[in-house]
């Protein structure tokens, strides 16, 4: 019979099973001890004994902690839950799997394994391949969600938007949308494009849409224009680059009273026609003004484009010219010390495969199998003269100082997309469906507004000096969440890891078990 013993080591009360039984070799009686843990005085109870066999798993809580925390700063996983139900959870952790472990989402299962997201959401799915399949599909019926989703993202604030669009390409046959079209990336394959919504002053993607791959980036603002209205957005500014100057989107954001600023191109008439006045009087030195550093010359004036009233404001910045003009000059004499009088099997494939682009600068004549190049001074001069320059169009007047400052702004929208590119590894896309495809982009979506607050924090922290984002989440990935006896608890919090945490103002975890998610939000 077995009974409890209790005994007094340094001033801890220990507990013990005791048994007693007959030693036929001593000839006497002994007794058997199986320890139970600390005697608890106050409660009348036995704390459990917690020895390394009881230690079930152990698992990175850091990252996910991080990633919760600055998540709260625009109650995202609130606004995910208020638009999905139970699914905003699983979008979210899914989201956040993709900044943890840059990998494909097929591999959902191994990074949660040794994240503490599973327990942070309470998250009891399989997250198998055909799990992952069916839940991406169903994600992308649930329009009404979404929608929902971007407007209390947007919350109709008044908002300067910055629109861009990339190629997302694939050689999956299955996929209706992927079609031929201009590829951004160079790549001999067929594509669907991505268009992408940011905040200018929050530097916050807010709202994404698909588009087949043969569609031009001007047909697709009509539509965007009434969209963005849709959503809440009353009063906007569009920050575009070149790729969606044409008279008509000019017209249709003028009708819809949407602020744009746009880069005017040089082949227009009414960009030919600026550089072509200002030639003469931009150097002077009343036109010279001071930006970050840099002198522009820069000269405004009023002009229409079709029936559009707008304001141009072309600016000069001999620093620059001085780069283009020296790239240019060096591509062009590398062309000509690579072909100009040799010989070669087929001289002119030769000429048109190395000059590419700068064709258009030589005129050749042949003599056999060689080849002679010879400059046409008026295209380069045409093209020299447009050095260092650049031509801003706005739809009010505006400093032009302003309207440089919230172009160069709009390099946001290329970093985002090589987040989305390069980081998340979107490219090149594996999926066979387009529902899917819809699906997984809206999970990369999310993982974009999470590194663009993660970016920002991290920034204003004066973190990114010495850090990257990765080597951030690297570092806080060692401390983790040990399951003892049935509790979770935290190992010990480093000096860097705090530092972190303190500097980008978030509390320091205390106990693993108050970083889960308890139902609701």
């Amino acid at each position: 019979m077995t009974y409890l013993v209790k005994q007094k080591i340094r001033g801890r009360t220990y507990a013990y099973e005791a048994e007693n039984y007959w030693d036929p070799e001593k000839k006497q009686s002994r007794q058997k001890r199986r320890y139970l843990g600390v005697w608890d005085e106050a409660t009348g109870h036995i704390i459990p004994k917690t020895a390394e066999r009881d230690v079930k798993t152990t698992k990175s809580l850091g990252p996910a902690y991080l990633l919760d925390s600055v998540s709260s700063e625009i109650q995202l996983r609130k606004k995910l839950s208020e638009s999905f139900g139970e699914d905003g959870d699983i979008i979210l952790a899914m989201a956040m799997s993709k900044l943890l472990h840059q990998t494909s989402l097929k591999n959902l299962n191994t990074v949660l394994d040794d994240s503490f997201l599973p327990e942070m959401y309470s998250l009891k799915e399989s997250f198998s391949s055909q799990w992952l399949s069916n839940f991406l599909e169903r994600l992308a019926t649930k329009e009404k969600s979404m929608n929902s989703f971007y407007n209390s993202l947007i919350a109709g604030e008044d908002e300067t938007l910055i629109f861009d669009i990339t190629s997302l390409s694939s050689a999956s046959r299955n996929i209706d949308w992927l079609e031929w079209g201009y590829n951004r990336d160079g790549l001999d394959l067929p594509q669907v494009n991505l268009g992408l919504v940011l905040s200018l002053h929050r530097h916050l993607p807010l709202y994404f849409k698909l588009f087949p791959g043969s569609i031009s980036d001007v047909v697709t603002l009509k539509n965007l224009v009434a969209e963005v209205k849709a959503l809440g957005i009353s009063k906007s500014l569009f920050i575009l680059d070149r790729g969606f100057y044409s008279e008509n989107n000019i017209k249709e954001m003028n009708d819809a009273n949407i602020d744009f600023i746009i880069p005017l191109p040089f082949s227009v008439n009414v960009g030919k026609g600026l550089i072509s006045e200002t030639n003469r009087e931009i150097e002077s030195p009343a036109n010279a003004k001071r930006f970050g550093g840099d002198i522009f010359y820069v000269l405004e004036s009023e002009i229409q484009i079709g029936s559009v009233d707008a304001y141009g404001y072309v600016l000069f910045n001999k620093k620059r010219e001085g780069l283009e003009t020296n790239s240019f000059y060096n591509r062009l004499i590398d062309i000509e010390c690579a072909i100009d009088g040799k010989e070669f099997r087929n001289p002119i494939d030769q000429f048109k495969r190395t000059a590419g682009n700068f064709e258009r600068y030589f005129e050749y004549t042949l003599e056999g199998k060689k080849i002679h190049l010879s400059r046409r001074v008026n295209a380069i001069s045409q093209a020299v003269n447009r050095f260092g320059k650049t031509i801003l169009l706005s739809s009010s007047r505006r400093n032009w100082d302003e309207v440089l400052s919230l172009y160069r702004e709009r390099d946001e929208v290329e970093k985002k997309f090589d987040d989305l590119k390069n980081e998340l590894e979107v490219m090149p896309l594996r999926v066979q469906k387009v529902e899917t495809l819809q699906g997984l982009l809206f999970i990369f979506f999310i993982s974009l507004i999470l590194r663009a607050i993660l970016l920002r924090r991290a920034r204003e922290a004066k973190l990114l000096d010495k850090s990257s984002i990765e080597e951030i989440l690297m570092e806080l990935s060692k401390l983790r969440a040990v399951k003892v006896g049935g509790k979770w608890r935290l190992t010990e919090v480093s000096k860097k890891q705090r530092m972190i945490l303190e500097k980008m103002e978030i509390s320091v975890p205390v106990e693993a078990n108050m970083v889960i998610k308890k139902g609701g939000v």
